[in-house]
């Protein structure tokens, strides 16, 4: 397990901020993992939409560091350790 930094938009499109977390990533989790991990452990409050898990639906894209990405098929082992994975609304 590694401690990863994350920033994930906090609000809607009127208003809202980047929120800092801290999450323990295993080998082989995808961002929709981790951003399930976030939601039990430290922000139960927080949405997210996702269906298949398997690439075919759409329902979790996001934009992962300003990019467009399904967060069910982006590997955390794309991302340096150090680097902080800002998490976006499309």
């Amino acid at each position: 397990m590694a401690l990863r930094n994350f920033k994930i938009w906090r609000g809607d499109k009127n208003n809202g901020q980047l929120v800092d977390y801290k999450i323990d990533v295993t080998e082989g989790m995808v961002v929709l993992d981790v951003i399930h991990r976030i939601q039990t452990e430290q922000a139960n409050d927080l949405a997210v939409r996702w269906n298949c898990k398997a690439g075919k639906c759409g329902s979790c894209s996001c934009e992962i560091n300003g990019k467009p990405k399904l967060s069910c098929m982006t590997r955390m082992n794309d991302f340096a350790e150090d680097q902080t994975v800002t998490i976006t609304p499309l």
